[in-house]
Parts: structure tokens; C-alpha cells; sequence
């Protein structure tokens, strides 16, 4: 998607400018930052000494050069090499991460799969380091998926996959990114895994098709890759995390997913009732009654912008600490911001688009036929 070049190649940057292609020198505002954290005082016992250059000498200055070209932007962009970058964009992590962990983050390789709140992971990843990337999704952005994702109008009908991709090389053109336009697909699971290659470190699941989330995890856990995931409830997310690797046994979904069959996926009812089963008790009294009026007033699963971003944030925190080795441990966690905006109010049925206790229960129970 871009074109990464040396100062030497003289002809094809000629054949660029030619082009009359818009050009940006990051140079003139890294200088100046390199030269403060030159200054800076050594104290992370892990981290390594960087080797420092004259920051005064142009040929110094274009040894760690690399052009980058932007073909969607028509803009060449002069900046540091991944190196010099990298110590530049993670500056601002230092001490909140170490340098031993920044430097995990940067090999992990991460899979995300669906990307509506996968978009929000992925941006989330990349802005905190992480360089290495398998992204599934077989969708094209329309109007109503613009409540969430962080793209414009003029966007409209290119693949999420080529725009969140265009995103992630704008942040950190060094990044390497593997794609998957047809999403995940049983056929595709050994590739997207990494299980022809290298394997993923972490997998982040997002995919709107329950059966397909089984499919996931139960290839995930067979390779021993921890899987995390998010399911935006109104204001609140639910985060699930399962880490396969520490425990090869360990339930699918907490156990919830572990007596569907793969026939399961062809009937919707068996589809809905799966989907209940898996996040019925989590439901809040605005998202019971949605989730009652599906296909009815309302045409696919209702999210908020607000919370799908808040949801890729959690999953990246949690991505990112099971990478760098601290005690994240399996389980369901709610992030309740409801709760602690309303109290016990959060609970309670208090508008026409809101479900008491009683009916949450009911709805659950048709689902679920339990």
C-alpha cells in the first residue's frame, strides 16, 4: 500500500515530485525532540543504551532517512527510519511501560477479527506500539457504521480492512499487516492464526456471527492462544478474556459456548439463542429492550460510538498486559460505567425503551429456552 524509499533513490522520488505530490519533512519537528530526550537521564535498568548521532550533520541526518509514499494521499513524507521512529512515537509510554515490555509489545503479533470495535482495538494497539498485525473483515463502510468508526463520508464503500490497514501505516508506516478481506473464514483459520508461519501472540475477536466466535475460539485454544474480546452493553462493556495458553482446558466462552454445534449456526433462532446464552446476563434495561425489538424497530445489534471506543481501549489494555507477561487472568469483567454513573438506578426501568429485572429475566429465558 506504500512505497518505502531511501534518499538514494534519487529517480523513482523524482518521478514522485514530477507528479506534483504533496511533501511533509517530520525531520523538522523530530530534531528538536530528539535533542531532548538525548538529554535525558538513564534509569530503566532494562533498557539499552541508544546510540546517539549528530543530529547537525545532514549525511547523519539522511543515513537514518527514509522517504515514505502515500499513494491514497499523494504525499511523500521525509522521516526517521523504524528505529529512530519508534523511539520517538513511545516516547511518551516511558515508565508506564518499561523498555522490556515496550519491546514485547513491539514483536507481539496481533489478530483482530471484525472490525467495528476491532477498529477501536487496532488504533488503540498501534498508538501504544504494537507494530505487527493480522486484520479480518470482509465488510464495506456504510452511513450507519458511521455512529462508530472514525471514518468520512468520503470513505463510503471502501473496505473497513483497506481503511483501517491506510490508518495504521499512517500512524506507523513501519507496521506490517496482514489482510483477510473475506474475514474470518474456517478455510482462512490456519493463516490468520499464524499457524503456517509464525503464531499470533494474542487473538482479539470481534465478529458480529456467533458461531463463528465458537469457530475461533475453539482453533484458538487448540493452537494455546489467548483470545480477548468486548461486547459493547449500551455505556458498558463486557470483556471477555480466555487464555488458552496457560490453560490448553479451559471452557470456551467460560463455558458457555462449549455445547454448540456447528449445525447450530444455520438456524437464526439457534443463533439468537446462542448469542443469549453467551451475554443474556449482562444485559442492562436499554439493551434488553433492544435486543427484544431486533428485526422489529430496529435492524441490526445497537452500539454507541462512545462505548465502541471505550470497549477497543479496554481490549487493547488487556492485550497488551497479557503480552508483556503481567497476571491477567481468564474470566468475564464488566466495566459498569452505568453503575457508577447511576447507581442503582442503572438497574431500574425508568423509560419506555428500558426492561426491569422481571423482563430482562423473561427475555433471557424465551432465548434461551431455559
Amino acid at each position: 500500500m506504500i512505497e518505502i524509499l531511501r534518499p538514494g533513490d534519487g529517480r523513482r522520488l523524482d518521478d514522485l515530485r514530477e507528479l506534483g505530490v504533496a511533501e511533509v519533512d517530520v525531520w523538522s519537528s523530530a530534531i528538536p525532540e530528539l535533542r531532548t530526550l538525548d538529554k535525558l537521564e538513564h534509569v530503566d535498568p532494562d533498557a539499552e543504551r541508544v546510540e546517539s548521532f549528530d543530529l547537525d550533520d545532514p549525511s547523519e541526518v539522511d543515513a537514518r532517512t527514509r522517504y515514505i509514499y502515500f499513494p491514497w494521499r499523494s504525499t511523500l513524507v521525509r522521516m526517521p527510519d523504524e528505529h529512530v521512529y519508534y523511539r520517538l512515537k513511545t516516547a511518551r509510554n516511558r515508565h508506564l511501560l518499561t523498555s522490556r515490555e515496550q519491546e514485547q509489545w513491539s514483536r507481539a503479533r496481533i489478530g483482530v477479527a471484525g472490525l467495528s470495535i476491532g477498529s477501536s482495538v487496532l488504533t488503540a494497539c498501534s498508538l501504544t506500539g504494537a507494530r505487527h498485525f493480522h486484520i479480518a473483515d470482509p465488510d464495506e463502510l456504510a452511513p450507519t457504521n458511521l455512529n462508530r468508526l472514525p471514518n468520512s463520508v468520503c470513505d463510503i464503500g471502501r473496505g473497513k480492512l483497506e481503511l483501517a490497514h491506510r490508518r495504521i501505516l499512517e500512524s506507523d508506516p513501519y507496521s506490517t499487516i496482514a489482510e483477510f478481506p473475506n474475514g474470518y473464514a474456517p478455510a482462512d483459520a490456519d493463516a490468520f492464526l499464524g499457524l503456517d508461519g509464525e503464531p499470533l501472540t494474542v487473538v482479539v475477536e470481534e465478529i458480529d456471527d456467533v458461531a463463528l466466535k465458537i469457530d475461533l475460539r475453539r482453533r484458538a485454544r487448540a493452537a494455546r492462544i489467548p483470545v480477548v474480546s468486548a461486547t459493547d452493553m449500551g455505556d458498558n462493556v463486557v470483556l471477555d478474556i480466555e487464555r488458552f495458553d496457560l490453560d490448553a482446558d479451559y471452557p470456551i466462552f467460560h463455558g458457555r459456548g462449549e455445547h454448540f454445534t456447528a449445525g447450530d449456526a444455520e438456524d437464526p433462532r439457534q443463533k439468537l439463542r446462542m448469542a443469549a446464552t453467551i451475554v443474556g446476563d449482562t444485559l442492562t434495561p436499554r439493551m434488553a429492550y433492544s435486543a427484544g425489538q431486533l428485526g422489529r424497530s430496529i435492524a441490526s445489534w445497537p452500539q454507541l460510538g462512545s462505548t465502541a471506543t471505550m470497549a477497543g481501549a479496554v481490549v487493547a489494555v488487556a492485550t497488551r498486559n497479557i503480552v508483556c507477561g503481567r497476571p491477567v487472568a481468564s474470566g468475564r469483567f464488566v466495566v459498569d460505567v452505568e453503575g457508577l454513573l447511576l447507581g442503582s438506578a442503572a438497574r431500574e426501568a425508568q423509560g419506555w425503551n428500558e426492561f426491569g429485572a422481571e423482563e430482562i429475566a423473561g427475555l433471557v429465558s424465551a432465548l434461551t429456552g431455559g
